[in-house]
């Protein structure tokens, strides 16, 4: 399976390996993620699998994804590194779900 990224021919961004290592705030590298992270095709949200239903603009119809797409973005925009860790392993965990029912 594609993630949504790909679908859309974006580059996939591994959330995961950069809240390893997080820049420090500000830098470019941190205003790079916050672009990244605004956007729903490239944020984490994003970097899920591509047949969890979503809106023209790639945002998820499920409410607690996209609640948690939100939070993501807000962490990652507040240098919030382990609030983002944590949320990021929610929005695997949501996607998961949905996927379970889609297959």
């Amino acid at each position: 399976m594609k993630t949504y990224s790909e679908l859309k021919r974006e580059k996939v961004f591994d959330w995961n390996k950069f809240l390893e290592n997080p820049p420090k705030c500000p830098s470019i590298e941190y205003h790079h993620a916050c672009n990244l992270a605004r956007e729903w095709v490239s944020c984490a949200c994003g970097n899920q699998c591509d047949i969890i239903p979503r809106s023209e603009t790639g945002r998820p119809y499920d409410r607690e994804l996209e609640s948690l797409g939100i939070h993501f973005h807000d962490s990652i925009k507040g240098g919030e590194w382990q609030k983002a860790k944590e949320t990021l392993a929610k929005i695997e965990k949501r996607s998961e779900e949905i996927i379970a029912k889609l297959l």
